[in-house]
């Protein structure tokens, strides 16, 4: 019994050292919970070996401790929640109204904005539009233009209204920035209305970029990209030309010969289109002449379809070099039938060289056009005047508009009687 005596007066001492350690009158948290554990633990194992009213007070203490302790730990729990969702509220009403101000302030702004684009858009002048004196500058127009055209851009500005003042900004900076174009504009007048339309005729070669494709070239873009020009109204008669020449050529093809149904397919295809644009639903049945012409040409060039009678490269079939005699263009034959089927001075022959001339002219006026455009493009993009001559018409392009009619003075000086 002594001996569990000793032991429990080991364990209470050890629990008193704990208490000890632990501060429990001042610590509080985890740390001061698992010292009275530890406490409470040494205790009950004193008691059990030899209970002593020492150790009973101990427990007892430790036990209302404990209490005090998780009591006081809820309250502050309870307390710092109730701070943070007071907190919470505040914030939660502060970022309300932080939405309120910046929601009022966009509308404010974007009805700023729809006022300067609704007065850039009823400006009469293009020196108001972009609010320049008459006599400024180059630089001062370059500088308005580029202020007016980042603000405008329909991207960037929320206004209803900002494309259209995109678009009459880009007009009055390609008219004023153009030395005779602005002369001509001071001249006629400062109105850009209907009277100044009646008077401009624009001239063969006027040539302007979209909006889109100037501000693309004045602030940065993709390298491959090309400006798309419009077409004027010269370009728009010489393309008129250009299908009267073409559907002339049509009638001069004879290099590929499947058959004559094939220029009868399309002509019956032509009239087809036309009576559905007329008479609406055609019944099926009159699609069946059609359908026939269509297979008997596609069955004539699976069994029997010629081969190109030239080429403008050589090979190891087209090795013989001939030139048109209008006009000089080489291309290469196949020297095993051509002069048989195309003798020299002959109709035939002078049909096939009008094809020829036409695929070069078409092909070179194309890539002339197309290169003087990225020529004038480079200038834009540099803020300067693209030289006149970039504005002509190129020379392969009038021999192609000629073409027709001097083939078809040829071959009647050819047939005439003598």
């Amino acid at each position: 019994m002594y001996a569990n005596r000793d032991e429990g007066q080991k364990c209470i001492a050890i629990a008193k050292n704990a208490l000890a350690k632990g501060d429990v009158e001042k610590v509080r948290g985890f740390t001061s919970l698992l010292t009275l554990l530890q406490a409470v633990k040494f205790l009950l194992k004193a008691e059990s070996m030899f209970p002593t009213d020492e150790a009973k007070s101990l427990l007892a203490a430790c036990r209302a401790q404990a209490a005090s302790s998780g009591a006081a730990d809820s309250s502050h729990s309870s307390s710092a929640s109730n701070r943070n969702a007071r907190s919470g509220r505040a914030a939660g009403g502060a970022s309300d109204d932080r939405v309120a101000a910046d929601g009022a302030r966009s509308t404010a702004k974007t009805a700023a904005l729809n006022r300067e684009c609704t007065q850039i858009l009823n400006s009469k002048s293009y020196y108001d539009v972009l609010g320049v004196p008459h006599n400024a500058s180059m630089d001062d127009i370059k500088r308005a233009y580029k202020k007016l055209a980042l603000k405008f851009h329909p991207d960037k500005n929320p206004a209803k209204r900002a494309g259209e003042a995109f678009n009459k900004i880009s007009d009055a900076f390609q008219c004023l920035s153009d030395p005779d174009r602005r002369n001509y504009y001071d001249r006629v007048g400062s109105e850009p209305g209907a009277a100044q339309e009646k008077v401009y005729r624009p001239r063969p070669q006027d040539v302007f970029m979209t909006p889109d494709v100037l501000f693309e070239a004045l602030f940065g873009m993709n390298p491959n990209h090309r400006a798309h020009y419009h077409r004027n109204a010269y370009e728009q008669h010489y393309a008129h030309h250009a299908s009267r020449s073409s559907s002339h050529h049509s009638g001069y093809h004879s290099t590929s010969r499947p058959s004559a149904s094939a220029s009868s397919s399309s002509h019956a295809g032509g009239q087809a289109q036309g009576a559905t644009a007329t008479q609406g639903r055609v019944p099926f049945s009159m699609w069946f002449p059609f359908i026939g012409l269509l297979l008997f040409a596609f069955l004539g060039l699976l069994l029997g379809g010629d081969a190109p009678q030239y080429q403008f490269s050589p090979n190891t079939r087209y090795n013989r070099m001939l030139s048109t005699q209008l006009n000089g263009v080489v291309y290469y034959v196949d020297p095993r039938a051509f002069e048989r089927r195309y003798p020299p001075n002959s109709v035939d022959r002078v049909r096939l060289e009008y094809e020829v001339d036409y695929h070069y002219f078409d092909n070179k006026c194309t890539k002339e056009k197309k290169e003087n455009e990225r020529k004038a493009y480079e200038y834009i993009s540099r803020l300067q005047s693209p030289p006149k001559d970039l504005y002509d018409t190129p020379a392969s392009c009038k021999t192609l508009k000629s073409l027709h009619e001097t083939y078809s003075d040829y071959l009647r000086k050819r047939t005439a009687p003598r």
